[in-house]
């Protein structure tokens, strides 16, 4: 009777196999027996539709004083969370590829969730992201906190991507040399313009007009910047504060469980210490979480298998967290935070990346 292997005793390779194998396993299986997900393109577009539809919805409850703010706020950046997951398909080509609906597709998920840089540009950093996760040359983790010691910058950098670019883009830089400064900046054009203009009108038009009848009791505004600001309370409610939820959300979470700055670069061994996994268990997540369609959860799954559709990651993601822990991908390890994302025991202090300490989790893993 041939003996059993531990599954912590195999190589690094051989685990990553293991995972792989079992994520396209449970992937083959959904398919095979509900038959209707194999019509991705279809599924995508309804998604896409229907989150952009509920969008414009529930501005409109909110224009006819049908929906309280509040509710328009949470509704809206769930449905703006759903069209970051199919931005993540569509940047790895997965619906309609190379076509004129893939591109429709990229510039409404653009459009309505509008503080990020455009998608195509994205896709072009997000891409060297999965070859070079983890590496000081990864551009689209170290712009929204990874590796950053826990304190007010860093909660800037995660919470507004205009101020991530003015607090990180220049160190950034000096690591990682196929990031264009000129080239980010014009790749948020038009929207996040947009987004950073009106958010400054909604935050200072809103103070003046809170502040003017404190220092001057005869005060009266302009009527035409009434009109202007009710516009922008309008925008802020239905697209603006969704989207700084989304997002902030998000790069919290994002920032939060990829592992920076000693990950093995050999992606045979790499792949083990690229992420952590972030159950519901960590109830003070959850939040979130919520708000960026679990992504904590799920996205470690996405670096062993880039051409899943987020839908079946998420309703495989089950079986695949089994797999995952079971050849040693680390869980709810909020140690994580105090390390600076570092995977070793220790933070990071220098900016080499040959900085490793032994790792548990056996041969070929660093630490």
């Amino acid at each position: 009777m041939p003996t059993k292997i531990p599954p912590l005793s195999l190589t690094a390779a051989d685990r990553v196999n293991r995972i792989s194998r079992s994520i396209r396993m449970a992937d083959r299986y959904l398919r095979r027996h509900f038959t209707f997900l194999n019509h991705q393109n279809l599924i995508g577009f309804s998604i896409w539709l229907g989150s952009i539809a509920g969008m414009i919805g529930m501005a409109a409850l909110y224009y006819f004083d049908m929906a309280p703010a509040w509710s328009v706020i949470l509704v809206n950046a769930i449905l703006a969370s759903f069209l970051h997951e199919l931005e993540h398909d569509l940047i790895h080509s997965l619906y309609f590829k190379e076509t004129w609906i893939e591109k429709l597709m990229m510039w409404g998920v653009w459009a309505f969730r509008l503080n990020t840089p455009s998608p195509f540009y994205r896709k072009k950093i997000h891409l060297l992201h999965h070859k070079e996760s983890g590496q000081f040359s990864d551009i689209e983790e170290q712009m929204i906190g990874n590796g950053m010691k826990w304190g007010i910058k860093r909660i800037i950098t995660m919470l507004d991507q205009g101020l991530a670019f003015l607090i990180n883009a220049r160190r950034v830089g000096k690591t990682a040399p196929r990031l264009d400064m000129k080239e980010m900046a014009r790749a948020a054009f038009p929207f996040t313009y947009l987004y950073q203009g009106t958010s400054l009108v909604f935050l200072f038009g809103n103070a003046y007009l809170l502040a003017m009848p404190h220092v001057d009791p005869a005060f009266v505004a302009n009527a035409d910047f009434v009109q202007l600001m009710a516009l922008v309370n309008f925008m802020a409610v239905v697209i603006g504060l969704p989207n700084f939820i989304r997002q902030g959300a998000l790069q919290i979470v994002s920032s939060s469980m990829h592992y920076f700055g000693d990950v093995n670069p050999d992606a045979s061994v790499g792949l083990l210490e690229q992420c952590q996994v972030m159950t519901t268990r960590s109830w003070y997540m959850l939040p979130f979480q919520l708000f960026c369609f679990n992504f904590g959860s799920t996205h470690g799954i996405h670096h062993f298998i880039v051409n899943q559709p987020f839908y079946l990651r998420q309703i495989a993601a089950g079986y695949s967290h089994a797999a995952m822990k079971k050849y040693g991908v680390r869980f709810d390890d909020h140690g994580s935070f105090a390390r600076a994302n570092r995977y070793g025991s220790t933070a990071l202090t220098t900016g080499h990346s040959s900085l490793r300490s032994p790792s548990p989790l056996g041969e070929g893993v660093g630490g």
